[in-house]
């Protein structure tokens, strides 16, 4: 039987990342094999790939998407896919507030035009809608027949799940792996490989060196950082893939506090931070202390000229003092609470030269990594922090970080409220070249700097160790299938 192994340190919570997102666990991993999209879009090609949809028409000036759909796909239990599958999906997850509506705030309505035909229709222009129903897999679709009618929150399906990808779930033990096989017959293509295994291995360290032994095959993003790549010494059967990556960590405030409402507390903060420990984490040519707001790699939107504050004690004492923030007779501002996702293992780091630079400032921090489901009620619902250091993609489009950074952002979670942001995303959704698109997001990047919205950090790195027996890995296809997708994996020897 050919296997493919990937050791992963976080478990699965469930198989329904349109319900509720858990990013870089099992069960997101396992979401990418088992289901489909509308379309396909990876971190480093802008244009769209065929998913569910073969092709796709842009009507009404942009504010009408049409998608026409693969008339073989199938449900894994033989159940045709239609479009009412899609159109339910997205209507249900927006009406609800799900996870999956996170990129459909500006979806009217979405209308069932044929049993294989599907419009979105949109409250205003958006020539970059392709992106956001492509670039992540909590956009996927869900069996209308399965979930119609029944709350999302305890349908069994989410953890038996009947998807319309190559390869089905048929084994899970929490805290051991997670078993998918190859679809027979599958309506699309065909895994190359009979079964996929994500192997639980809480131990970052040990999954680097199942890899290097040959235990695995390979090891998926931010489980292995900058300080493990000596595990891999010796290997002889095994690679480590390293590239650009396609987001950055930041420092973000809650503005929906008055303390982070004033923008020289965010710039005295900004200005606290000393960056030469950061560099110290960088990998030249791979991963850097990153103080613009737009990653470089995205030519065509990129303002070189839009960056945080330098680092200046002084300027930061002296803003706070103008901001009333002052000093205690014990010499101490107050107390704060910062959080960091724990699957971004390396973001702990950052915490810790955060939390250094603000002890300088006269705050006391406490910091604490959060899982994905905490993370969603602590951070994303209760609002309950004063920092967060956030990752995720920035690439291949900007418009894919609306959701967090506009007022009516269904991912809004740090309660940005900015009319001048507003309007730079509004006017690159309505512009119709990549170039009007390009000069709208470098204003948008001009504001973001000008009000410190939120402060830069690092650009990521990405670094995978992989077997070199295997080919088919999304980059070596071009990024036409998601990363996280190991269907076209085949063995080579």
């Amino acid at each position: 039987m050919r296997e493919l192994i990937v050791a992963t340190p976080v478990d699965a919570v469930e198989f329904n990342d349109v319900y509720r997102n858990t990013t870089g666990s099992a069960g997101y991993m396992a979401c990418n094999n088992i289901y489909n999209r509308v379309v396909l879009n990876e971190w480093y090609d802008i244009n769209p790939h065929a998913d569910l949809a073969t092709h796709w028409e842009c009507l009404d000036g942009a504010r009408r998407w049409r998608f026409h759909l693969n008339q073989a796909a199938r449900w894994q239990d033989g159940t045709p896919l239609t479009a009412h599958d899609v159109a339910y999906t997205h209507t249900h997850a927006k009406e609800m507030g799900y996870t999956g509506s996170m990129f459909l705030d500006d979806v009217e309505r979405i209308v069932e035009v044929d049993r294989h035909t599907v419009d979105y229709h949109l409250s205003t222009p958006n020539s970059g809608f392709l992106v956001l129903l492509g670039n992540f897999i909590f956009a996927h679709i869900l069996p209308a027949h399965l979930y119609e009618g029944t709350d999302w929150s305890t349908n069994p399906h989410n953890l038996k799940p009947v998807g319309s990808g190559p390869f089905r779930l048929v084994d899970w033990i929490p805290g051991d792996k997670v078993v998918m096989e190859a679809v027979k017959n599958h309506w699309g293509p065909q895994a190359q490989i009979d079964r996929l295994i994500l192997k639980i291995v809480p131990d970052r360290d040990e999954c680097v060196r199942m890899v290097a032994r040959g235990e695995a095959h390979v090891v998926p993003q931010d489980t292995i950082t900058k300080d493990r790549l000596h595990l891999l010494d010796g290997a002889t059967h095994a690679e480590l893939v390293t590239f650009e990556g396609p987001g950055m960590a930041l420092l973000d405030f809650n503005h929906s506090r008055p303390l982070w409402q004033d923008e020289r507390v965010r710039r005295a903060v900004a200005h606290a931070i000393d960056r030469a420990p950061i560099e110290a984490l960088a990998d030249p040519g791979v991963s850097y202390a990153w103080d613009h707001y737009l990653l470089g790699s995205t030519e065509w939107a990129f303002n070189p000229d839009a960056k945080a504050p330098a680092h200046d004690l002084g300027k930061a004492e002296a803003l706070l003092e103008e901001a009333g923030v002052t000093r205690d007779a014990s010499g101490r501002r107050g107390a704060l609470r910062m959080y960091y996702m724990d699957t971004f293992h390396g973001h702990r780091p950052l915490a810790q030269i955060l939390s250094d630079a603000l002890d300088r400032l006269g705050f006391d921090v406490t910091f604490d990594g959060l899982s994905s489901v905490d993370w969603s009620a602590t951070v994303r619902r209760d609002h309950d922090f004063d920092l967060i250091i956030v990752g995720g993609s920035m690439a291949p489009d900007p418009e894919i970080t609306r959701t967090k950074y506009s007022s009516t952002g269904k991912n809004n979670m740090a309660g940005h409220r900015n009319p001048d942001v507003d309007a730079a995303y509004e006017a690159a959704r309505r512009a119709t070249t990549l170039a009007e698109r390009g000069e709208h997001y470098k204003r948008l990047q001009e504001i973001w700097a000008r009000d410190t919205e939120w402060v830069p950090l690092f650009w990521y790195g990405m670094y995978f160790p992989r077997t070199t027996n295997h080919f088919g890995f999304s980059d070596q296809l071009g990024w036409s299938v998601p990363w996280w997708h190991w269907g076209r994996v085949r063995p080579t020897a």
